[in-house]
Parts: structure tokens; sequence; C-alpha cells
């Protein structure tokens, strides 16, 4: 009997092997494909996510630039509008439409709203100039059945600011350059006006006047100088800052350019000298003189202006607060010089930059770009007995009036003797009122004031077509009137009385005939006078004649027409308006007028009309010669007077104004954030 053990066989264990091994090869496939199959699934699902929110960012970003752009001139009701209609052509399917409570109009400013978005409500003053659109979704699942899988919220936030089109206007000085005999005149208006003396060369008013800088740079170097800061131009424009403190800053900002000629900086530093010893130091506010446009940012201000037109402007805008009288020694021909007194009574705005698209809609409202001239006004007091011709003109009328005194008398009712009982009645001498003819009484002398100025320009229209863009403006060329007789009793009464207010200063005649009576001891039968008591002299009885004349030089209004104006960082481009010549025109009318006026009677019941009939034919050459005399006193002196004095020194042009324009034509909206 076989009682061994029995072993199996070795092709059954090797086929059970085969077996297990298989199956768990399977299992590691299985494991695998189904990671990969829902990494797949992850993966789709967060790639719709990013799609979703690609789509939403974009709807986003154009709704915002289709509101920005519906904007307009600060209409939000438009701006949603746009943008919900933008919306809805651009919004991922499946999503809710985009609501009102979506678009937000605001203010974008990165200075004055540093944190991103650099987005916010509008300042006072300010208006919208940009669009937040902000669209939160929650888009539905591809796969919500897988675990974990779990809906979630998209945000899309977008802001679009305005591209605005700016233009800019600019008035200036016809003075073009400064020799010798112009440069102390220019030192003693500037430095007259300030309330100080100055001596700058000829040289350094000419460096003045070649000399430019650039607004945006000078603003900047303005507030650094004041602690404010850079960029924070509103803030700038809108602070109170001294004469000395606003060319200091002309002085650091072109030292920063580094190309600044040593003699520019000397006038400047010398000018800044005499407003700082100045007794009045006025504060003015710059944004006064250059006329910016509320929240205007870098682009508009990226323009230059001469350095002489704005040193011009804040010493005429400082005089018209000081309450300095500049005095101006004129060099007048055949006279030497005469003394001219000088005021600015409403300060000059020589440039101006805003958004052409407001301006346009209410030209003269608070969006206006609006430049003028200064309003000055000139006071000339001459003695009329250092004239020559008036030794003449009082010969010819004692002359003429000795023959007629007895005519005078009898129209006056004096010193009647021609009956008997007058003549008994004067035996032995008597008292009688007689006619007393004062001419030219003393002191003579005749004040001389002239109100120029007020020449303005403002923008209109403007067209921001392609290869014809333009600018339309209207500009009125400056009114003047001269007034020539009495200010008052002497020269400094009459300088009192011209600059004491910007009011009108009333003119009164300057006494050329006065015909009086007075109490006089007759001789025998009334024939001679023998005495005259001048303490019972009473004036003007029969009335006389005075020089007056107030002659006004009407200002003209045209439209003028820039025909594709350079950019704002180029040099502007001037139209001037052509007007009558002032000085003849003013000198024809002179002549044209009968300067001789009628001072009332204090005689009743008669008096100067009945006098004058009378004395018609015997005056009129003395008249005439009197007029010659007045017309060649007042010639010589309007041409430096208007000319000189006023159109190129003080820009107050008569003869024409100047305006130079620039406009530059961004337009659309663009992305910000």
């Amino acid at each position: 009997m076989n009682t061994s053990p029995t072993t199996p066989s070795l092709r059954g264990v090797s086929s059970s092997f085969r077996r297990s091994r298989s199956a768990g090869s399977i299992l590691v496939n299985t494991a695998i494909a189904l990671s990969l199959i829902i990494i797949t699934l992850i993966g789709t699902e967060l790639g719709y996510m990013f799609y979703v929110k690609r789509e939403l960012q974009k709807t986003a970003d154009l709704a915002a630039l289709a509101g920005a752009q519906g904007l307009g001139v600060n209409n939000c009701t438009t701006a949603t509008t746009a943008a919900i209609a933008n919306a809805a052509q651009n919004m991922p399917i499946g999503l809710s439409p985009l609501g009102s409570d979506s678009v937000v109009c605001g203010r974008w400013d990165p200075v004055l709203k540093p944190v991103a978005p650099h987005f916010g409500t509008p300042d006072s003053g300010q208006k919208f100039n940009a669009v937040r659109v902000t669209i939160s979704r929650t888009p539905p699942l591809l796969m919500p059945g897988i675990p974990g899988n779990q809906t979630r919220l998209i945000t899309a936030d977008a802001v679009a600011a305005q591209q605005t089109p700016k233009a800019n206007l600019t008035i200036r000085s016809t003075l073009l350059t400064v020799d010798s005999t112009k440069s102390p005149l220019l030192n003693a208006v500037f430095g007259g006006l300030l309330g100080g003396t100055l001596n700058v060369t000829a040289a350094g008013w000419n460096g003045l006047l070649n000399t430019n800088v650039k607004l945006l740079t000078y603003i900047d170097q303005l507030g650094v100088n004041l602690g404010i800061g850079v960029g924070k131009y509103d803030q700038v424009l809108g602070t109170n800052v001294s004469v000395g403190t606003l060319v200091q800053a002309m002085i650091d900002a072109l030292q920063q350019s580094g190309n600044t000629a040593q003699v520019v900086l000397d006038a400047l530093n010398l000018l800044k000298l005499t407003a700082n010893a100045a007794a009045a130091q006025p504060l003015l506010k710059l944004g006064d003189l250059l006329g910016v446009q509320t929240g205007t940012d870098a682009a508009g201000l990226n323009t230059n202006i001469q350095l002489f037109q704005l040193l011009e402007g804040v010493v005429q805008a400082a005089n018209g607060k000081n309450g300095v009288v500049a005095t101006v020694a004129l060099p007048i021909p055949g006279l030497a010089s005469v003394t001219t007194n000088v005021k600015v009574i409403e300060p000059p705005q020589v440039s101006a930059t805003g958004n052409p698209a407001l301006a346009k809609l209410n030209p003269t409202g608070p969006d206006q770009i609006y430049v003028r001239t200064a309003q000055v006004r000139a006071l000339i007091s001459i003695d009329l007995p250092a004239l020559n011709g008036i030794t003449d003109l009082v010969n010819a009328l004692t002359t003429a009036l000795s023959p007629v005194t007895d005519l005078l008398n009898n129209l006056l009712s004096l010193n009647l003797f021609t009956g008997l009982q007058n003549i008994l009645g004067c035996t032995l001498g008597c008292t009688r009122n007689v006619t007393d003819i004062k001419i030219l009484p003393s002191p003579v002398r005749l004040d001389i004031s002239l109100d120029a100025g007020g020449g303005a320009s403002r923008v209109t229209d403007y067209s921001c077509t392609a290869n014809a863009t333009s600018l339309t403006s209207q500009t009125t060329t400056s009114v003047a009137t001269l007034r020539v007789g009495s200010l008052g009793a002497t020269a400094a009464l009459a300088k009192a009385n011209a600059f004491s207010s910007s009011a009108l200063p009333t003119v009164n005649a300057v006494p050329v005939i006065d015909i009086g009576s007075q109490s006089c001891q007759l001789g025998l039968l009334g024939l001679g006078v023998v005495s005259c008591d001048a303490s019972t002299r009473k004036p003007y009885y029969g009335g006389g004649l005075g020089l007056k004349a107030d002659v006004p030089v009407a200002a003209s209004t045209q439209s003028q027409f820039f025909a594709n104006p350079p950019t704002l960082d180029q040099a502007p481009a001037y139209l001037a308006i052509a007007t009558q010549n002032i000085v003849n025109s003013l000198s024809d009318t002179l002549k044209a007028l009968n300067l001789l006026i009628a001072i009332p009677p204090t005689a009743p019941g008669g008096g100067l009309p009945n006098v004058l009939t009378g004395l018609t034919n015997t005056l009129s050459g003395v008249i005439n010669l009197l007029m010659g005399i007045i017309s060649g006193v007042l010639s010589p002196l309007l041409d430096p007077l208007v000319n000189t004095l006023l159109s190129n020194v003080l820009g107050a042009n008569l003869a024409q104004t100047e305006v130079g324009a620039r406009l530059t034509c961004s337009s659309g909206a663009q992305l910000v954030y």
C-alpha cells in the first residue's frame, strides 16, 4: 500500500497566478481612467467658468465704453440706456440681462482719487466723465452631478472714461520788441502798478517776450512750492497766492528746463523783489487769470504761454487789487513829457482752456472758454498856460469883447445909463452893477481821462471732423471813452476822483469865458469906473462858455473762424480784427464836436442864450482859435497815450484785438480700469 503524500500540478498554480495578475491590472487601469475622466470633467467645468468670466468681462468693458460715449454732456440717463443696450448684445446665453443698478455714472480722476479704480462721485462743480459697470452672475454648472461641484459667483468690473476735446484761447499784447526807449516806460508801468520801482534792461524785457513757459510744468511747480503737491490742478488754481510766489514758481519752472537765458531769470528776480517790497501784497488766484475749466486734466494744460504775457496778466491783476495808481512820465512831442496816471480797473484773463462742447452749449456760462484784455484808466492833467497859443487867445478874446461890453450890459440889464434920469442920478458919482468878464479864469488846467480795454473773445462753436477741425470764437474789440474837461479843482483832486472807484468819473467843463457881474463905483455922470468891489462879483451872472468832451468809441464784434487750428502742445494760430485807427477816429471826432458848451446863467430871466446870440459873430474867430489850440493839445497826446502806453505796454489794444486758438480733438471713450 502506497502511503506517500500527493503534490499539486505546476500547471494549475501557474494558471491561477495569471488570472489574479490580470484582474489587478484591470482595476488599476479602470481607476486611472476614472481619474482622468474626473479631471477632464473638472477641467471642463473650470474652463467653462473662465469662459463665462471672460465673456462677462468683455460685456462689462463694452457696456462701460458705450455708457461713457453716451454720457454726452453730463447725461447719465442716456449713458445708462446705452450701457444696458450694449450689454444685451454681449451677455452670455442663460444669464440675466444687465440692470440699471449695475451702471454707475461718476468721475474718474487718478489724482484726486488715488485709490484704484480712481472713480467716485464728482466733487462740487465737477461733471460726470466716466461710467462704471459691475456684473455679478452665477452661471449654471455643466456637470452638477460631480461630487463637490458647486455653483460660483463670478464678478466683472469695468470703468470707461470720456475722451473730450480740449480748446484753448489766448489774447496777447502786440509788443514784439523792446529797445532802450521802451524799457524805461515798461519799468515805470510794471513797477508802478506793483507799487514800487523796477529796472529791467531792454535785453531782459526782450527775453521775457521770447520765452515760453509750459502751463502744466508751471502749475505743478507752484503746487510744490505751496505744499499742495503735483497734479492737483483745481486746488492750485483756486489758492490765493502772492505775486512774489507766482513769479518764484516761474523761475523754478524755467530752471527745470535748463535752457533759459540768465537775463530772463535776472529780470524775473527783479520783478519778484519789487513785488515783495511793495507795501500792498494782494493775493491772486491763478485760475482767475488763466480761466481753466473745473476738472481739466493734465492734457488740457499741456500748452505753452508767453512769459511776458503771463507776467503782464499777473501784474495787472495785482494792480486791480492793490489800489496803487502808477505814475508814468509819457514823452509828448513838443512838451518833453507829461505825467500820466494809470490804474487797472478790471484785470485781464490772458488764457482759457476747457471742453469746447461744454462752452458751445452756453458760451457765457460757467464752462465758458473766455479771454479778455485788462480794462485800464489813464489820466493826464496839464496846465494850459504852459502851452503855446494861450497868450494869443487871451489877447484875442480881450480885443474881441471890449467893443461889446455895452451890448452885454444891455442884454443883462446892467449899468443902464441911456435915460436922463439915470444920468442925473449919478451926477456926483454912484455905485452900479456892471458886467465883468473873465477869460480862462485861473487856474487853467485840462484833465484828459481815457478808459480803454475790455476787448474779449469766447468760444462759440467747434468741429472735430477728420481732416477739417475748426474753432469759432466771438471777439469784441476794446471799447474806449475819452473825457476832456475838469475832474477836480486841483491835479490831486482830479486823480482822486478818477481812481477812487471803478465807476466812470464825472467830468465838468473847464471855464473859458465867465460873464459875471460886480459892484463898481462910477465917476461923474456915470462916466468911467473908479473902483470895483471884487467881493461882490457874481460868477456866471450872464452864463459863460466851458470846454468839455465825452467821446465814446464803440466796440465792434466779429466772428473769428480758425480752420484746422494747432493742437494744445503747439504754438497758437493768431487772428486779428483790424478796426478803425482809434487815434485818427478820436481826433476826427474831437474836431467835429463843439467842445465849447454853455454854462447856465445865474441871472434871473435872461443870460447866456441871448448873450451868445449877440456875440456869435463877434466871437466866431476867437472860438476857432480856441478850437485850434485844444486840437493842438489833444492830438499829440492821443498817439503816445493810446498806441504806446495802452496798446503796447498794457495790452489794452484799441486798434485791434489779437486772439490765438488751439484745439485738440480727442473724442470717444477709453477703458481706464
